[in-house]
């Protein structure tokens, strides 16, 4: 196959899910151009820790890599087995699992981030970038990330000399229909709240998540705020044909906890396995992200009318089980349950606060 007898493959945006339809579309011989609006790929990042989910796929995070067609030993994935659970009405307790629950990732510009681990793959396959540039109206595939804000995220990157710890932090006053969370990883650390605005309240909770953690004696050296948004409106009407709305621009993302990079990685595969005429391969593998998408949909109205009492209760029994990560993995599964729960709640375009 010879890359001369095809037109030039266009993608608007270099998150993960344009990098991996890049990618994809390269080792297969079309040529490749990105254009992405930041002037260097990761820049819209800060540098805070994320996590890439191992529950919601039957493949493992590595595989899906390589399925990509990333090297796997350039990108530095940190597996967790377990990490401490925080509620507003008891004591802290932990939560393990013989297998990873996610993998723990650095996003941003800076080397050792996924962004630019990702990128330099890339370039590397000679996929053509056109940073600082507005994308042409022609493209291909649209990667560039929600236009809508529902969901905010506010925290703060630090250095520390506090040991590897992960803690997850529960309770309305912390993260309003959200959760929180603080990581370290060999030096370096991230507080984050994921919550949903509720422009009458005067809570804070950045600095209520700040104070909480204060009192496990952790060191926070040199602390940077930042700050981000997202959507948690589910379009509807597919189409399979161009332009590929793939990544957050195209709704696919986990909707319950946002754990939605290895569900965005994998929309831009299948985008790309469309423009490479593997159809019945990329419809079915945009069939199963559209059904994980929905559940996590449903997933979140339920979630977001748990009490604190209930959201300790649940995270309590997680914690009890002998396999915590396959009850995750049971909560995406399209039953008859979550089908009936799917024709209640289809209509409600935006989850919104209350």
């Amino acid at each position: 196959m010879n890359k001369k007898n095809f037109s030039v493959i266009k993608i608007a945006g270099g998150g993960i899910a344009g990098l991996s339809a890049a990618m994809y579309l390269q080792r297969k011989n079309f040529q490749v151009e990105v254009y992405e609006k930041e002037k260097k790929i990761g820049k819209s990042r800060h540098g805070d820790f994320e996590g890439i989910e191992n529950w919601i796929f039957s493949s493992n995070n590595s595989n899906a890599f390589k399925k990509i067609g990333f090297n796997t030993d350039k990108i530095s994935l940190s597996p967790v087995r377990q990490f401490v659970v925080h509620t507003a009405t008891d004591k802290p307790f932990k939560v393990k699992c013989a297998l990873p629950f996610f993998n723990l990732v650095k996003r941003g510009s800076n080397r050792g981030d996924l962004d630019s681990q990702l990128f330099e793959q890339c370039v590397k396959e000679g996929i053509i970038f056109n940073l600082g540039q507005q994308a042409p109206e022609n493209c291909d595939i649209i990667a560039t990330g929600t236009k809508k804000a529902s969901a905010y995220i506010s925290g703060l990157n630090f250095k520390t000399n506090s040991k590897n710890q992960i803690h997850l932090l529960l309770g309305s006053k912390f993260a309003p229909k959200g959760y929180a969370y603080m990581i370290i990883q060999d030096g370096q650390g991230t507080i984050a709240t994921a919550f949903k605005k509720d422009y009458e309240s005067k809570v804070n909770p950045l600095k209520n998540c700040i104070d909480e953690f204060s009192k496990l004696r952790i060191d926070i050296i040199d602390p940077k705020k930042f700050g981000s948004r997202g959507s948690f409106s589910l379009p509807f009407g597919f189409k399979y044909k161009k332009p590929f709305f793939v990544g957050e621009a195209g709704g696919f993302q986990d909707y319950l906890f946002g754990f939605g990079m290895k569900i965005s990685m994998l929309s831009g595969l299948a985008a790309a396995m469309f423009i490479e005429d593997k159809g019945s391969a990329a419809k079915k593998l945009f069939r199963d992200l559209n059904k994980k998408r929905k559940i996590s949909f449903i997933n979140r109205i339920l979630y977001e009318r748990l009490s604190d009492n209930q959201m300790h209760s649940f995270a309590k029994r997680f914690s009890e089980s002998d396999n915590s990560i396959e009850l995750l993995s049971s909560a995406y599964e399209w039953n008859i349950k979550n089908l009936i729960r799917w024709s209640t709640f289809k209509s409600r375009y935006e989850i919104r606060t209350s």
